[in-house]
């Protein structure tokens, strides 16, 4: 899942890890990356997939897909 923002200048996307975690990745207009760990191993894919369409159609992109997990309480990790 794979996803840019209207302006094509920001990018989220969704990728696995070697034992099955998740990581959403975010890149941003200023060519920085933000990698979220999802810390629910058995999070739902189609309501991470909902968060992220939604996120990315966020004037801010970035707080859209945080706001989106939280509400379909899908835990994460935001890098120090």
């Amino acid at each position: 899942m794979t996803y840019h923002s209207s302006n094509g200048k920001e990018f989220v996307g969704l990728r696995s890890k070697a034992g099955g975690a998740y990581q959403v990745v975010y890149d941003t207009q200023i060519g920085q990356r933000i990698v979220l760990e999802i810390s629910d191993p058995k999070a739902n894919l189609c309501a991470i997939d909902a968060a992220l369409r939604e996120g990315v159609m966020s004037r801010n992109v970035l707080a859209g897909v945080l706001n989106a997990l939280k509400v379909r309480d899908i835990g994460f990790e935001y890098p120090a």
